[in-house]
């Protein structure tokens, strides 16, 4: 029989000793999300701080668009919703998105051919392309190629066409497969909304579809993905993480999950949570 010293609740709060205040808060949106919603009391007692820090914690990830706020809680905001609004997503965690943008746009070589997908996190790594020196760019990210074409005319660029979802700013479907089925890449950089069982899962089946043939096209496959990511429930299956050769993935991703990526045949960057904001 276990002691009491030792049951899981315990384990639980030393393995969130000591924080830092954005992996506190990655940790928060996760345990927000399993429950659906949660109290200030309750996330106080599970992150063993004060209710004012739990408070500001939730005013910080409200403004982000994380989680909702409500009398005395939380609620946790539905994955797809999360996903179908890009104006949402691109606000959510925006400092976090670049900082895993700028380290993994590092792995692209000068006279590459770079592929992007659509997410809001990879698309953050827009300011960063030009010092890397690609020979083209790929990608079906609509917002991406406006800024591309308005600030670097002189890159051979390769938009990927077919029906257009204004809630992603992009393009979808098997017309855009059929299109990525006619280039190849030395680089792709891919992000998702879930992870779990070691895969990628995505809300929808139209982007979960054309992230799989963007990621079959390119020798080096990179995944930009943040640690609120990791156990979220997700629909369609895109692809194994064992398919990547990078995941880039923010310092605050607990101790289990971290001892999953390194168990895999792949590099895993981590990038420091410390340049984050904590207000």
């Amino acid at each position: 029989m276990k002691s009491d010293l030792f049951d899981e609740k315990y384990v639980a709060k030393l393995a969130l000793d000591g924080l830092t205040a954005p992996a506190r808060r990655g940790e928060l949106v996760r345990y927000v999300r399993e429950h659906n919603i949660a109290k200030v009391d309750e996330l106080a007692e599970r992150f063993a701080v004060s209710a004012m820090t739990v408070h500001r914690d939730l005013d910080a990830l409200t403004r982000e668009g994380v989680l909702e706020r409500i009398r005395g809680g939380a609620r946790a905001i539905p994955s797809d919703f999360a996903e179908r609004d890009v104006g949402l997503r691109r606000s959510t965690l925006s400092a976090l998105k670049q900082a895993l943008a700028q380290e993994a746009s590092v792995l692209i070589q000068e006279g590459d051919i770079v592929a992007f997908d659509d997410s809001t996190t990879v698309g953050a790594i827009y300011p960063y392309i030009a010092a890397r020196r690609p020979s083209a760019v790929i990608t079906h990210s609509l917002g991406l190629l406006h800024r591309l074409t308005e600030s670097h005319p002189d890159f051979t660029i390769v938009g990927l066409g077919g029906q257009y979802y204004p809630e992603t700013d992009s393009f979808l479907g098997a017309v855009v497969v059929d299109q990525i089925s006619r280039v190849s890449a030395d680089v792709v950089l891919v992000s998702t909304t879930s992870l779990k069982n070691n895969a990628l899962f995505h809300p929808d089946a139209e982007a979960a579809r054309t992230k799989r043939a963007m990621i079959g096209i390119a020798d080096r496959k990179v995944l930009l993905v943040d640690s609120t990511k990791f156990e979220v429930n997700g629909l369609y299956h895109v692809v194994d993480l064992s398919d990547f050769d990078d995941v880039v993935v923010d310092a605050g991703l607990a101790a289990g999950h971290r001892a999953q990526l390194e168990e895999l045949d792949l590099t895993v960057h981590y990038v420091a949570t410390t340049q984050f904001p904590s207000a």
